[in-house]
This record gives structure tokens, C-alpha cells and sequence, in this order.
């Protein structure tokens, strides 16, 4: 619904409530006639609705008085202020030829009349007749000039003649006068004044009074307003616009976009504040609604699941109405996104400080700004960091919660930012109906394959994030006991084949293994206290779910109780019972001696990190059992691996490191041993068919033993891409590279 930046044509589009003003003009219009010419003059900025009054002052007129005759002429048509004198004659002479075509040819009187200027060459400049620029003033051309002065008066006198004899009554509409240039607008008023004067033709002039007094003022010896009363006989300010109908309208352009919309799209408390305190300061007129709601219509079309409704207006009102600040948004990104955390008062004040001076830079105290006061609350309300370091007044005592912010695509979110510019998706987000359709409808095999596809495509942190979202929002769809057992389930039987590497650029990122918690724990509490535990044996006792995704899972309900830790939650966080845990513990041993028993836990991904948890709760049985799990070069550098642990240290970049814990190996095989015969099985074809991140820990632990003094190991650690490298080489040596 893209609304072109149209004048209203008919009283019934009104929205102003200025068609009874239209009306009473119109009447007055009607009612009076005039020896000569008589103006009235609407004055009004631009976009204030003179067109649209025009248009219904002239529609009342046609209303009431079929016979007057009515020319809307249009100066923007004519390429120079002698084509408007002639164009002006040609267009008047049409409109009576059309409307009375048979009363003693007035019209031809006009077209002639027309003519002569055109044949003549000259055109008013000044309340004078010159002849065209450029011919010399002669005393034979100053005889020509007045010949045809002559000429000209005789043929006007013709015309006023047969106008009164045939009471002929002409509206004259000219709009937009301040939008022509100083000469034009010259030209216009010389027209109105001297040339068209006519008897019973009202002209009804529509202008900025201020442009056209400055134009004027060179006519009148720099007093432009002393010229204009003299022709302008009713001067009528355009009234002021009823502020209540142009909300009214905004509203209802925007509902009619929108539709309906649920309750978690949005939020009446930011909607109010951003409207109160922000966009009603730019909206003044029809024409700033038609500017809003055309690129808000665009933007919503594209974007409506993808972002959140309030943040998508508040940011289209700074985009058509300061437009240099949302040049610049996308550039400050890092300063308005995420929040305002630090331990240190100090580093706190620091940073609140350092983003002050970055919102001068973005919204400055000059004219590039429209207005600054409404374009920092909209920033403010947009974004909750900017919101707390400024202590703006509304929102207060209003909690925002992180994972709320992410479920409903708030731009305050990092991850979520770039798309309310780019009009598109991030290359590692998830479609909005992707997420609910898995959420709320998916079946078990659509969202298994789902999952796995999302893995593959690189973006399981996003869907993990968006899972715990929409589990933790208390404004989204509640989820039944089915649907949320059923997501617990299938992530859980998947979680084993996730490989994800948490030493990213983020130094302070959060742990990928938590993100499955973060998912099954408010997950665990949508469903009913009398079917939550049933739910969760059922997945304890699912063979497809490995060991170590268990031992997590049990490690997170031990520590809940405090159990092997020495934080305890609060007594109501606690997800299940001692009780209860201790059943879990017991089906989990049971599960961790078949999976080692049967050597399967060899073949999966982080498959042995279950033996951590096992030794917590029986250490004789997990020392027992590892001492059964090395029977063989594979099974040795699976044990390895299980040993050397990922890790990254800051200095001026941040470098991904591997430490060997030695003390663990020992507990399956002396070290030396393990020294010697993974050196060995490094010099195997069969080696180099294992995974990269096996070689290279099975490379980090021969580097440790081997430089235990030496700078490149420090407290049994290697950096990661000295191992590789030394892994090159060893391969490049054996002559398998």
C-alpha cells in the first residue's frame, strides 16, 4: 500500500477536517462578483495541504455553480516566464472555449490576445514591457514597444468588454508559486496584476508567503510584502492541521499494514514511549505520514517475521526523518548493541563515558539533526544499554532480559542488527517461521532432520539460542508438556554429533555445552511436575542419547543440589529431587558400563567425557572400567584425545592452545608407555586415516614429552599451531604429504 505523495481531489478524503473551510470559501467565491480581478492568497509551508484545499474548494465550486469556468494552471509547465504569459492565455482561452464555446468567441478573443505577446516578443519584467534580452533600445524600437502597448490595451479592453456583457465568471487556481524561480514568480504576479485583470476572475494563489515576499522585494524596491497586499485582496493563512486527525491517520495506515498482530510482536509500554517521546515530534504533517508509512510499508513487507514491530518503526522514523543518523547507526553497532556490564565501578564509569562521546558523534549538536532531543529517545528506547547509561525517564523498572530480547529479534540484539539495514537475513540466522514451525509443529522426524541440516549449514548456536529463547519468554506460546519432551529428546539423542569449536573470536563467549542446558532446563520446567521425571528417564534410558550427553545432563541436576560442587541453586531451581537423581545416577552407570563394555563410546564424538561424572559417583568402577578401555593403538589415541583438553590464552591476539593432563592419562596407561606407542603408531599408513583433531592432540602430547623444558611447552601446553605444524612435517617426512 504504497501511497503516493498526492494531494487529496474530494472533500470525502479529508482527514484534516478543512473541508468546511474549503466550503465556506467556495460559497464566498460563488456569491461575489468584480469590476477586475480579484486574489485570494493561501498561504502555507510546504506540505502543509494547500493543493488539497485547492482541490476542494474547486470541487465545492463545480458543486454549486456548474456554468463558472474554473482553469487550474500549472507554471511548472512553462519553461521560461515568457512560455507562462503565453501558455497562461492558451490555457484560458481553452477552459471557455470547452465550457461556453458559443458566447461571441470570448475565447478567441483570448487566444489572440495571446498570440500578440508571442508575435510581439516581450514578456513583463518589473511592471515594464521590454523586448526581448539581447535587441538593442532604439528610438524606432521604443515607438514599436508602444505600438504595441497599444495594440495589446485595445485587445484587453475587447476582452473585459465581452466578459461583463456575457457574464462570464472565472476561477483561476495557480499552486505551488514558491516552488518557481524569483523571475517566474515575477511574472506570475505582473500576469495577475496588470496583463490578466479581468472582470469577475478570481484568482486563488497558493504559496509560502516568506519565498514570494523575498522574490517580490525586488520588484518593490526590496519591500516584497508592500507589493504583494496590493494583489492579494484575502489573504487566508492555511489553517493548522487538526495534530489528532494526522495521528489518527498515521495509526490507521499503519494498522492496515500490520493487521493483526500478536501480543509478543507488540509491546504497548515501548510502542507508547516511542510515539510519546520520539516519532510524534516528526510527524506534523500528511506528507510525514505518506514519507513513514511508504518506507515502513517496504520494510515490514520484507522484514515483518524477522524483526520486532516496535523497533522496526522506531528505526524507519529515524531513517526518513534523520536520515544522517542512520547513515550512521550501522557503524556504531558495537556501542549500541548488547549491554552495559562491567565488575569495576570504575571501568564501568570509563565505558559509560567513552559511549557518551560516541553519541555525540552519532546524533550532533548541529544541523545535520533534525531534532535531537526525539532521535536520542528513540536511540534510548531502541536500545536498553543507551536507555540505562542515560537515565531516561521512561522504562524504568523494566526488566530486559536477554533471552527475551533474542526470541522476539530485538536490533538491540548483536546477532540480530544487521538485518534491520541489509533488509535481509545474517548469512548464520534461522528464518523466524523456521523457528516457530520447529518449536510448535514440527514432528519427530522433521525436526530430527531438521537439526542435523541447521548443524551442517553452521548455524546450531543460533537455533540452541533461539530454543532457550522462546523456552524462557514468558510472552511467547506456551509449550505443551508433548512439544517440549519431544525437543529435550531429539536434541539430546543429536547433541553427540555436534562438533563445535568454542574458541572463537569471542574470547568471552559462552561454552557451546551450556547452550544445550541453557535449552534443557527451562525446557524441563514447561513440562508438569507429575510427567517431568518420566520424561527424563525415558531419555536416560534412550539408547540412541550417548553416555557423555547424560553425564551433562547429570552433572547439571547434581549441581543444582549441590552435589560435587560447592554451589547449590535455590531450592525452587532445583529441576528434580535427591531422590530422583539418584535413580538417574543408577540408570547412568548401567548406560556407561554397556557403552564401554561394548566399545561403542570409541566411535563417538567427545564420547568418553562421560567418565569424568562416573567417577564422581562410583571411583572404583570408573578406575575398574578404564583400566579395560586401551586394548590398542585406536583405542589409544581415542584416550588421547579424551586428555588433551582446548583452550585459548590472550596476549595481543588470542591463540588457541592444547594442554595434556597427564595425571589423567595415567589413570589408563603410564604416560612413557603411552609416549612410546602412539610415536609408534604415528609412523602408520592407519594413523593418517584418523580425524585431524585426534593427529593433532596425539602431536601435542609427543611435543609435551618430548619438551617438557622447552619454551614451546609451558605447564604441558602446546600451541595449536605449533602441533599442526610439527604434524606437517612429520607427515612431509614420512613422505606421506
Amino acid at each position: 500500500m504504497i501511497s503516493p505523495d498526492l494531494p487529496i481531489t474530494k472533500s470525502e478524503e479529508d482527514a484534516l477536517n478543512r473541508s468546511n473551510f474549503a466550503k465556506n470559501l467556495a460559497q464566498a467565491v460563488i456569491q461575489c462578483t468584480f469590476p477586475t480581478s480579484f486574489s485570494i492568497g493561501l498561504y502555507g509551508k510546504w506540505g502543509s495541504g494547500k493543493t488539497s484545499l485547492l482541490n476542494m474548494v474547486i470541487e465545492e465550486i463545480e458543486n454549486i455553480e456548474e456554468s463558472t469556468i474554473i482553469l487550474r494552471f500549472n507554471p511548472w509547465l512553462c519553461s521560461d516566464s515568457k512560455q507562462l504569459v503565453i501558455q497562461f492565455f492558451k490555457q484560458m482561452s481553452a477552459v471557455i472555449k470547452l465550457k461556453k464555446p458559443a458566447e461571441e468567441k470570448v475565447w478567441e478573443l483570448i487566444d489572440q490576445y495571446g498570440d500578440m505577446f508571442e508575435a510581439a516578443g516581450i514578456i513583463p519584467i518589473a511592471g515594464e514591457m521590454i523586448q526581448q534580452a539581447g535587441k538593442a533600445i532604439t528610438k524606432k524600437a521604443n515607438e514599436q514597444v508602444k505600438e504595441r502597448k497599444d495594440n495589446l490595451q485595445k485587445s484587453k479592453d475587447q476582452i473585459i468588454d465581452r466578459i461583463i456583457k456575457e457574464k462570464i465568471k472565472i476561477v483561476i487556481t495557480i499552486d505551488d508559486i514558491d516552488r518557481l524561480s524569483e523571475e517566474e514568480i515575477i511574472a506570475v504576479f505582473q500576469l495577475i496584476k496588470a496583463l490578466a485583470d479581468f472582470p469577475n476572475t478570481i484568482y486563488i494563489l497558493a504559496f509560502d508567503y516568506k519565498t514570494v515576499v523575498q522574490a517580490l522585494g525586488k520588484v518593490q524596491n526590496g519591500d516584497g510584502r508592500e507589493y504583494l497586499e496590493k494583489i492579494i485582496q484575502v489573504p487566508f493563512e492555511i489553517p493548522a492541521p487538526d495534530m489528532d486527525s494526522i495521528y489518527d491517520t498515521l495509526f490507521s495506515k499503519i494498522n492496515s499494514i500490520i493487521g493483526d498482530v500478536s501480543e509478543e510482536q507488540w509491546d504497548k509500554n515501548e510502542w507508547t514511549e516511542l510515539f510519546e517521546f520520539g516519532m510524534k515530534k516528526y510527524i506534523q504533517s500528511i506528507r510525514d505520514v505518506i514519507r513513514f508509512v511508504n518506507v515502513f510499508f517496504l520494510k515490514y513487507g520484507i522484514l515483518k517475521e524477522e524483526t520486532n514491530l516496535v523497533d522496526l518503526i522506531g528505526l524507519t522514523t529515524l531513517q526518513v526523518f534523520e536520515p544522517y543518523i542512520y547513515s550512521k547507526m550501522i557503524i556504531y553497532k558495537d556501542v549500541l548493541c548488547g549491554n552495559n556490564f562491567s565488575i569495576a565501578y570504575v571501568e564501568q564509569q570509563e565505558k559509560e563515558n567513552e559511549i557518551r562521546d560516541f553519541l555525540n558523534q552519532l546524533i550532533p549538536d548541529d544541523e545535520t539533526v533534525n531534532n535531537k532531543e526525539a532521535s536520542l529517545s528513540i536511540i534510548g528506547i531502541l536500545f536498553p544499554k543507551i536507555r540505562n547509561i542515560l537515565d531516561m525517564p521512561y522504562g524504568r523498572g523494566r526488566n530486559y532480559v536477554q533471552r527475551e530480547l533474542i526470541s522476539n529479534n530485538r536490533i538491540s540484539i548483536p546477532t540480530c542488527f544487521d538485518r534491520y539495514f541489509s533488509l535481509s537475513l545474517e548469512s548464520n540466522a534461522i528464518s523466524t517461521p523456521l523457528i516457530k514451525h520447529l518449536i510448535y509443529e514440527a514432528n519427530e522426524l522433521e525436526l530430527d532432520e531438521s537439526i542435523m541440516e541447521i548443524y551442517k549449514n553452521g548455524k546450531i548456536k543460533c537455533l540452541l539460542d533461539k530454543i532457550a529463547a522462546y523456552a524462557n519468554d514468558k510472552k511467547a506460546i506456551r509449550l505443551s508438556c508433548d512439544r517440549a519432551s519431544l525437543i529435550i529428546t531429539v536434541l539430546s539423542r543429536k547433541w553427540s554429533c555436534f562438533k563445535v569449536d568454542d574458541r572463537d573470536k569471542d574470547f568471552f563467549s559462552i561454552p557451546f555445552v551450556w547452550k544445550y542446558l541453557y535449552c534443557v532446563d527451562p525446557l524441563l520446567k514447561r513440562i508438569d511436575s507429575s510427567n517431568r521425571f518420566s520424561v527424563i528417564c525415558a531419555i536416560f534410558k534412550d539408547e540412541s542419547v550417548q553416555p557423555s550427553t547424560l553425564a551433562l545432563l547429570l552433572d547439571d541436576f547434581e549441581n543444582q543440589l549441590g552435589r560435587f560442587t560447592e554451589r547449590k541453586s535455590k531450592e525452587n531451581d532445583a529441576v528434580f529431587s535427591l531422590e530422583e537423581v539418584l535413580i538417574l545416577e543408577d540408570i547412568f552407570k548401567k548406560r556407561s558400563i554397556e557403552a564401554i563394555d561394548s566399545r561403542l563410546v570409541l566411535q563417538q564424538y567427545n564420547g568418553l567425557n562421560f567418565l569424568w561424572m562416573l567417577g564422581q559417583i562410583d571411583a572404583e568402577l570408573a578406575k575398574e572400567k578404564k583400566e579395560t578401555i586401551i586394548t590398542d593403538d585406536f583405542s589409544l589415541l581415542k584416550i588421547i584425545d579424551y586428555c588433551v583438553s582446548k583452550g585459548s590464552v590472550a596476549s595481543i591476539s588470542i591463540e588457541k592452545i592444547r594442554k595434556v593432563n597427564k595425571r589423567a592419562l595415567e589413570e589408563f596407561i603410564d604416560v612413557n608407555e603411552a609416549y612410546r606407542r602412539i610415536k609408534e603408531y604415528m609412523e602408520t599408513e592407519e594413523f593418517y586415516k584418523s580425524p585431524e583433531d585426534e593427529k593433532i592432540s596425539a602431536m601435542t602430547f609427543t611435543l609435551v614429552m618430548e619438551n617438557t623444558n622447552s619454551e614451546a611447552t609451558m605447564e604441558d601446553s602446546v600451541s595449536e599451531e605449533i602441533a599442526m605444524r610439527a604434524l606437517r612435517q612429520v607427515a612431509k617426512d614420512s613422505g606421506r604429504e
